[in-house]
């Protein structure tokens, strides 16, 4: 015959298993299977290392798109001190010229370079056809880290939450991207 602690006591293991600890409060994933398996763990962990990975390309994508952009506007402030017309510039650029203008305006106390007009444009172009180059490539990781998301929510190896803090997007974003993404029943 069980003995009152011993009926205590598998109450208590019976609620660990449940995903409740002895005190009665609810444990985070006390009994979830999918993180006691060891494929499992192997597949987590190859996401989060994923998701770092496209985290951290992300970040230098974004830090050579800043340094390109302020350099590109430098050349496009310049040429416009050098005398080139905004329209000029703008279809050379493939820009609008109240861009251009707004650029150009937004640089002061620069000089004249001497530099040719055609130097000018063909540097112009150059370091802007680099940072739309710059711009494809942060398009692709993006695509890329939406992929690995939607196939984190879809295997359910990580919850939102730790999709936000792996990934460095809010957890709105990430509750938005799962509803599209169908998950297993």
């Amino acid at each position: 015959m069980p003995t009152p602690t011993m009926a205590g006591q598998s109450r208590r293991a019976d609620q660990q298993v449940q995903g409740r600890s002895a005190t009665g409060r609810y444990t985070y994933r006390a009994g979830s299977p999918a993180r006691t398996s060891s494929n499992a763990n192997a597949g987590h962990a190859k996401l989060v290392h994923a998701l770092g990975v496209h985290r951290q390309l992300l970040s230098h994508a974004a830090s050579s798109i800043r340094t390109l952009t302020s350099a590109r506007n430098e050349l496009i402030a310049q040429a416009v001190e050098d005398g080139i017309s905004i329209a000029t510039i703008a279809a050379v650029i493939r820009e609008n010229a109240r861009s251009v203008r707004t650029i150009a305006l937004a640089y002061d106390d620069l000089h004249l370079s001497g530099v040719p007009r055609k130097q000018q444009l063909e540097a112009l172009k150059a370091k802007n056809d680099a940072l739309k180059e710059a711009e494809r490539h942060r398009d692709v990781i993006l695509e890329r880290r939406e992929a690995l998301i939607s196939i984190a929510l879809r295997t359910q190896a990580c919850d939102e939450l730790e999709l936000a803090s792996l990934t460095g997007l809010t957890p709105d974003h990430i509750r938005r991207s799962s509803r599209s993404v169908g998950r297993p029943a």
